[in-house]
């Protein structure tokens, strides 16, 4: 494999610091670095243009990538990994943000969301469908008012819905670690027992029937406390027994904003924004379950929050998001990476 000069350079760092030093601290080093993969993602130049957004959606339907959601009333984009294009869809009938969609059936889910502006947010009554052969945007179900919240991880499993976390007031207080099951065929929702830590702007991934929430923070507004308190756990619901754990082993990087994706025997976390106000996350660190063990692999070459990892045609993608802490820049941009680089 022929490796970039980033990561030689790299290398060649951690060997001339375990030359110096001869400590575990240093070995340990570089043994992360030689860890890290050297492939990196390519930006992708695509075809007619998709409206920038952030805090959004990007999920995969039939082998397609769309692009939901976001500040501001936006088209659903969709991107041909084929022709590389993007074609323009239904815009949502509100402005829909704060959510990490999911597929049921022919539809995808938005549940969990806020709409309005930064920072009196408010949660979304209903979860709404958007359903991709019909182009076209439905109401479902109201969400129990006393359990509304937005920015929420959510998962789906056979024909439950997974809700965990969120905040109930915009980007001011009212941070939870709930956790709520609803059963799309029987419309009975469930209160589950509630997560180790609170967290909003966060994803989930499904592994083995087991929920993994890693990255977001408790959103603090009220005490100017927005980007602050990150959550570097990672926990685990097991959905069979109702339980939940949490990792021994913590993000290396705490961050919000992050996207999450898992495939295999892992997960990565993607992105991200913290306190630091120069720029978004391009980091990208993965997990494997079974050695309990975090890797550097490639970053992103445009760090970026508020957006979503899809899988299409061998590779990972990702698309639009913000480029700094906040909500500016929005970006233009299209990355990948091939899965088999990330996952083994």
């Amino acid at each position: 494999m022929l490796l970039s000069s980033h990561y030689v350079n790299r290398y060649m760092y951690c060997y001339m610091y375990r030359l110096r030093k001869y400590s575990l601290m240093a070995v340990m080093s570089l043994l992360v670095c030689m860890s890290a993969h050297a492939d990196n993602w390519d930006a992708i130049e695509t075809n007619n243009e998709f409206s920038v957004r952030h805090e959004a959606g990007f999920i995969t339907f039939e082998n397609q990538g769309y692009l939901l959601g976001g500040r501001g009333i936006k088209a659903v984009n969709v991107l041909n990994p084929n022709t590389l294009a993007w074609e323009s869809l239904a815009a949502s009938p509100f402005e829909m943000h704060h959510f990490q969609p999911v597929i049921w059936k022919n539809k995808i889910i938005i549940a969990g969301a806020f709409t309005g502006g930064y920072p009196f947010e408010t949660p979304v009554a209903n979860i709404y469908y958007f359903i991709p052969n019909e182009n076209k945007w439905e109401k479902g179900p109201e969400i129990p008012k006393e359990r509304r919240r937005g920015s929420v991880s959510t998962v789906i499993i056979g024909d439950s819905l997974f809700l965990v976390g969120g905040i109930k007031n915009g980007h001011t207080d009212g941070n939870v670690a709930w956790v709520d099951r609803y059963n799309l065929k029987t419309n009975v929702w469930t209160i589950l027992p509630d997560a180790p830590h609170v967290r909003d702007h966060a994803q989930a991934a499904i592994i083995d029937n087991k929920i993994y929430v890693a990255g977001g923070r408790k959103t603090f507004g009220k005490t100017n406390n927005v980007f602050d308190f990150v959550v570097d756990k990672v926990d685990v619901f097991n959905t069979t027994t109702n339980k939940w754990n949490t990792l021994k082993e913590v993000l290396p990087i705490p961050r919000a904003g992050v996207s999450v994706f898992a495939k295999n025997n892992g997960f990565i976390v993607v992105g991200g924004e913290s306190a630091n106000p120069n720029k978004a996350h391009e980091e990208v660190h993965y997990y494997n379950i079974n050695k309990h063990q975090w890797l550097s692999v490639a970053s992103l070459k445009q760090g970026r929050h508020g957006s979503g990892i899809v899988e299409m045609h061998g590779y990972l993608w990702i698309a639009s998001g913000s480029g700094m802490q906040g909500g500016s820049p929005e970006l233009r941009s299209v990355e990948r990476i091939k899965t088999d680089k990330i996952f083994d």
